[in-house]
């Protein structure tokens, strides 16, 4: 991959010369974030990587925390792992602020992952061969399997951010907003903070508020929510009040 100075100085990480730029470049592309980015498909031997930067050219270290920077690179790790077209990643956190112990701050706290892949639905329940699960939703449900339900909905969602990166091509980010089936998905757990990037380099933050669980009934949420807790096999006893009927896990 070719390096730009001036692109690299821009992306907020600072580094002391040009001779320390392609040192510093390979540490990031060589991060490791351990089992959890790591996924059982194919996902290739490319690289990914982009520089963040404010519109006007200073350092977005200036607005964005090591700790967002930290998940932001995780996510675009998870993203990888997509073999769809678009590769999204997701990580959902409790930022330090939101995470603390008697009052004392701590260390921001991951709580699901996810990326954008496909299901293979059962064909004698659908006319559908398969659904493309997105990032947060996968993240969601990931977040629900390893901390429970009645955890994540009653204390973990209201205070969790959930990170969104797209790659695109070999080298950047870009646009990756939650789609008119995340965003009510999110609003429906209670997950109403979001940062996303975009192709200019630059993090966005959503504010989704208003929270509204009824939105559970809506199946451009139901469908994909369903989806994936039966992939997890999980269940979710708030989702299959609201559409009314058990979901059972997918065999495996």
């Amino acid at each position: 991959q070719k390096l730009n100075l001036g692109a690299f100085n821009n992306c907020g990480l600072a580094v002391a010369s040009s001779a320390d730029v392609e040192t510093e470049f390979r540490s990031l592309l060589s991060l490791d974030f351990g089992e959890h980015c790591k996924s059982s498909m194919h996902s290739g031997e490319k690289r990914k990587c982009a520089f963040i930067s404010n519109d006007n050219g200073t350092a977005a270290a200036n607005n964005t925390s090591d700790s967002n920077m930290i998940h932001l690179l995780e996510a675009a790790h998870l993203a990888r792992n997509g073999a769809v077209r678009a590769q999204h990643g997701a990580v959902i956190y409790i930022p330090a602020e939101e995470n603390n112990n008697e009052g004392d701050a701590t260390e921001a706290k991951v709580i699901g992952r996810g990326w954008n892949h496909d299901f293979i639905l059962d064909r004698s329940k659908t006319n559908k061969n398969k659904i493309v699960l997105h990032s947060e939703v996968h993240a969601v449900v990931d977040a629900i399997r390893h901390h429970g339900e009645d955890k994540c909905f009653d204390e973990l969602f209201p205070r969790a951010t959930i990170m969104i990166v797209e790659l695109e091509s070999d080298y950047g980010y870009d646009t990756c907003h939650p789609c008119p089936k995340c965003n009510p998905l999110l609003r429906a757990v209670g997950i109403t903070n979001v940062m996303h990037t975009t192709p200019r380099g630059t993090i966005e933050e959503l504010d989704l508020s208003p929270a509204n669980a009824n939105l559970l009934r809506n199946i451009c949420v139901s469908t994909p929510f369903s989806a994936a807790c039966q992939e997890q096999k999980i269940r979710c006893k708030r989702l299959e009040r609201a559409v009314g009927c058990p979901i059972a896990p997918s065999p495996r």
